[in-house]
């Protein structure tokens, strides 16, 4: 049949098998059976690619996976197909039963596939479906997420989700997937949104702390390159969304340390970060000027950009990153993002520059309630040599942090202030943090 591998290797194609062609397969066979049967053909895929899972892991993977895959879907479906047609033929004149017991679907064409996909994502995101759910159904209808498993991920009640999402999915009908060019423009942002919502979750974890969840990451980026796949959606806007989860998803083995703890980019290993991943991040940023739009979205992949370009932290661009900082905030004010701009320009032109850039953010009062503020102003603080005021942000912080590692981290420069307090005078100014 093909090479045989282990069964964590079985495991890996399976799952790249789920996230390039589930939404595919699904939205093919809804296409020919009707809206109405989603479910069952859920159910037929699912049943397949456990099946598969089986059979791949005792003859071997096969040498064309994604055949492989498309025959044993067609022909479990094969039976609801037959029900189906005959079901038609017994309601007209005729009433004669129709031997398709040996009718294999074709594969589609790549063009039409796409089409198929971009239809029903924009199905899932269309007012008809409530917006609170519409993540969790574009990850169980296009990418293969069981109900138990987004229940698991989004710690929800299980029974609870999956009744509503069989009560959403009643909304799908071929009105409701039809999409027009004026659709297509009208409603981009909101899949866009979506999309974007459902790689945030998975690369910042669910919770301070939590590692991040790649398979929502790259079911992420295969959705933002299923709108590419289509005319109708090649916009610069989504080249610029794919290039930003690209060259973010390129250092997921590095964000955390050995027990799981986030680190800062800082402190990232960048001989690990995924080269093929920021070759094709650029490639995508580079298409993403075509028409002279310029979105939040192409500035945050910009500053990304910026990062990945840098072999090491001391080489990255902090004027570059303050200039894009600036054309994000000409559009659209954020008082955290001036905060992340204030960090930055403490990188160029030190520390009390960037307290003043601090102190000069409209809407701080936003930022009360993040650790983030106060761990800056500590260090602003402690850079300065300034240490109870070091001290009294840092405790700030601790009474915020959510997780025990942070706020270990946060007690662990309280106690560094105090050793430098301690000191003589002779020793305290000459030690850097």
């Amino acid at each position: 049949m093909g090479i045989k591998y282990s069964r964590p290797e079985v495991n890996r194609q399976i799952t790249k098998q789920l996230i390039n062609d589930y939404g595919a397969i699904v939205s093919t066979l809804t296409k020919v059976f009707g809206y109405e049967s989603l479910e069952h053909v859920q159910r037929v895929c699912a049943n397949s690619f456990e099946k598969m899972r089986t059979e791949w892991g005792k003859e071997g993977i096969p040498d064309d996976p994604q055949g492989a895959v498309w025959a044993s879907i067609t022909e479990n479906s094969n039976k609801l197909f037959c029900r189906k047609i005959n079901y038609l033929s017994k309601v007209t004149s005729a009433g004669e039963r129709i031997d398709i017991s040996e009718f294999r679907l074709p594969f589609p064409e790549k063009e039409k596939v796409a089409k198929n996909q971009v239809e029903l994502l924009f199905g899932l995101c269309s007012s008809r479906i409530e917006s609170s759910v519409q993540k969790y159904l574009i990850l169980n209808v296009l990418c293969g997420f069981s109900c138990s498993s987004i229940a698991r991920i989004f710690e929800k009640n299980e029974k609870a989700l999956e009744e509503q999402l069989a009560l959403q999915k009643k909304n799908l009908n071929e009105e409701t997937v039809r999409l027009t060019p004026n659709d297509a423009e009208k409603n981009l942002g909101m899949v866009s949104k979506n999309i974007y919502e459902i790689f945030h979750l998975g690369q910042n974890g669910l919770r301070k702390g939590m590692p991040p969840v790649s398979s929502l990451c790259f079911s992420a980026i295969r959705l933002g390159e299923m709108l590419l796949d289509s005319p109708i959606t090649r916009k610069p806007r989504v080249h610029a969304l794919v290039s930003f989860m690209l060259l973010n998803a390129s250092r997921l083995r590095t964000m955390n340390d050995s027990a799981g703890r986030p680190l800062g980019i800082k402190e990232h290993n960048r001989n690990l970060w995924d080269k093929d991943m920021i070759k094709r991040g650029f490639e995508h940023l580079a298409l993403s000027a075509d028409g002279g739009e310029v979105t939040e979205i192409h500035l945050k992949a910009g500053i990304d950009a910026v990062h990945s370009l840098a072999k090491k932290y001391g080489d990255t661009n902090w004027d570059r990153i303050i200039s894009l900082y600036d054309k994000y905030l000409a559009c659209n004010h954020c008082p955290l993002v001036e905060l992340q701009k204030a960090i930055a320009i403490s990188k160029t032109r030190g520390p009390q520059e960037g307290l003043e850039a601090v102190r000069s953010i409209r809407g701080v009062e936003e930022l009360s309630s993040h650790t983030l503020l106060y761990s800056t102003l500590g260090n602003f603080h402690f850079q300065l040599h300034r240490y109870e005021d070091a001290i009294s942000n840092f405790n700030r912080a601790i009474g915020l942090a959510e997780e025990s590692f942070e706020k270990a981290f946060f007690s662990k420069k309280i106690k560094i202030c105090e050793d430098r307090m301690n000191m003589s005078k002779r020793y305290r100014y000459g030690i850097s943090f």
